[in-house]
């Protein structure tokens, strides 16, 4: 099946005290329709900027410095910044935020920000853009929209606004939705309520999904394949089955490692020793291995990037092997 996105050796910079550092640096992945990707990792590992880049929206201290953005087989034309949404297939892609109480504007009645898209974008009359805006909140389980269509943010219940974020993605009736971090603010039954219609769009729409989060407790019930992110590059891809029960990653397994497991709750989480690095500190060599109780001196040298560990299944690292073998004793033992 051809790909609806593809993402091909995306860099980008950001400036810090008059300093240029990568903050994304060579990220390439593809989805095809109907598909899902978690891209997951600590915050600042360069997940959002990601998202930001693909949408043409990075912040004006960012620099877009290669790669190519491709929808439906066409190349997305940009600047240096990132932008150039004025090409049409730009419209095949929304994007949900995390904040929806920000992202919302609070002087504007819910009905009226998604009618938005439907009116100037699609080009529908008044009354068929809000007839499209009823019928949206409907389909993200809002009851009684036509009420709701006159409500304003503060008005609803975090649940109820992080839905019409959705509705608002879903209003020019793109093919590709980008998600940054959608329930983070959330609590777990209306988390799950949240993930359970982006599964519903994905079946109904064709939807596909690229789902950004640092909790790798929802990346298995949102997407077949998972990326880990550090420091702006990918680390770890292939099926998300594959990568959570046997990474090839030590940033993966020390992830799996510090996260809550509800199924034993006998299990102490291990939090990852040290920090994300500084980027402007970054030299040659793993990033991560000043965190990783495999590194040894080579790592400290060699640059190393995704290589071929099992089907489907990549890792940027020199001993995945090694980390391999540690887990298989693990489990004889």
């Amino acid at each position: 099946m051809t790909p609806v996105l593809e993402v091909e050796g995306l860099v980008v910079e950001m400036r810090r005290h008059r300093v240029a550092f990568r903050a994304v640096d060579d990220v390439s992945f593809a989805l095809e329709p109907g598909s899902a990707l978690a891209i997951v990792g600590e915050s600042g590992c360069g997940k959002s900027l990601t998202l930001r880049a693909i949408m043409g929206l990075l912040p004006n201290r960012g620099r877009l410095i290669s790669g190519r953005v491709i929808v439906d087989g066409v190349t997305l034309p940009s600047d240096a910044r990132g932008r150039g949404r004025g090409h049409r297939q730009h419209r095949r892609m929304s994007i949900v935020f995390q904040d929806a109480l920000s992202a919302l504007n609070p002087v504007a009645t819910i009905g009226s920000q998604i009618a938005e898209a439907p009116r100037h974008v699609l080009g529908l009359g008044g009354a068929a853009s809000r007839a499209r805006a009823v019928e949206l909140l409907r389909l993200v389980g809002i009851p009684d929209p036509e009420r709701r269509y006159h409500a304003y943010p503060h008005e609803l219940s975090g649940g109820t606004r992080q839905r019409v974020m959705i509705a608002i993605a879903l209003s020019s009736d793109p093919s590709i939705l980008l998600c940054d971090e959608p329930t983070t603010a959330l609590d777990v039954t209306i988390q799950t309520q949240i993930l359970a219609l982006l599964a519903d769009l994905r079946v109904e729409r064709g939807l596909a999904l690229v789902f950004v989060t640092h909790d790798l407790g929802v990346v298995s019930q949102v997407a077949e394949r998972v990326a880990v992110m550090y420091t702006g590059r990918l680390v770890e891809t292939g099926p998300t089955a594959a990568v959570l029960s046997a990474p090839r990653h030590p940033y993966t397994s020390g992830l799996l490692a510090a996260a809550l497991d509800v199924d034993s709750p006998e299990r102490e989480p291990v939090p990852i020793p040290g920090s994300l690095p500084d980027p402007l500190g970054l030299t040659s060599g793993c990033s991560f291995q000043s965190r990783c109780q495999f590194a040894t001196p080579e790592c400290v040298t060699t640059d190393v990037r995704l290589e071929r560990v099992g089907p489907d299944h990549e890792a940027a690292c020199l001993h995945s092997d090694v980390l391999a073998a540690a887990q298989a004793a693990g489990r004889r033992g």
